[in-house]
């Protein structure tokens, strides 16, 4: 299984699965679907504790989520298939920017801490540009990979082209080793890496391979 994901999301199925799952290697399930609000407070501390403290505030996250709903993915675990036992295991959460949003990316005038709502689409609406926000997934990234893009679906977000900023020093190297690339020169934390990708083709259509 590939480890870019933007591949992953572009072999995704087009339609969106709701809380896709995988059996983990080690035992038992793992699962992915969208934050609970409630959830959100746990999601920003462990933020804390993995990158730091110069992160965005828990009301920016909240407020982003309220704005699109596929902002926050939250990644579980359990033993078996009744998830009796469900662990919140990391997340991921990504902001889905417009025409405005790509365009200050590309030129530099993004506030990845403070970022502007109206540079956001709203829930289901397809995206310019994706920009991964927050990545923690310990252990568990591969799996998780995949089981996000399923979750969002090739149809609204396959052939969008996927910013990220690495915060960490392993962040950085998870970028370059997953198919990003610097935007411009610098390649270094807290520079701007991107995925360009071709054009989405629906499956089954006369374009397709």
């Amino acid at each position: 299984m590939s480890e870019n994901f933007g591949d992953l999301l572009d072999l995704a199925p087009d339609k969106a699965k709701e809380e896709p799952w995988s059996s983990h290697p080690d035992g038992g399930i793992i699962w992915v679907g969208r934050a609970a609000p409630e959830e959100l407070p746990e999601l920003y501390a462990l933020t804390q504790k993995e990158v730091g403290e110069h992160i965005t505030s828990l009301q920016t996250l909240q407020n982003m989520q309220k704005h699109n709903r596929d902002t926050v993915w939250g990644v579980y675990r359990a033993s078996d298939k009744s998830r009796a036992d469900k662990t919140l295991v990391g997340y991921a959460a990504i902001i889905l920017l417009n025409k405005a949003g790509l365009e200050a990316l590309e030129e530099s005038r993004f506030d990845g801490i403070d970022p502007d709502m109206r540079m956001v689409v709203p829930s289901d609406t397809r995206p310019d540009a994706i920009y991964m926000w927050v990545v923690v997934l310990r252990k568990v990234s591969r799996i998780a990979g995949w089981l996000i893009a399923n979750a969002l679906g090739a149809e609204r977000y396959g052939g969008v082209p996927i910013f990220a900023t690495a915060g960490t020093t392993g962040g950085l190297n998870a970028l370059k080793g997953r198919g990003f690339v610097p935007h411009e020169t610098k390649a270094g934390i807290g520079n701007l890496f991107r995925m360009d990708r071709p054009p989405y083709v629906a499956a089954g259509s006369s374009n397709a391979a």
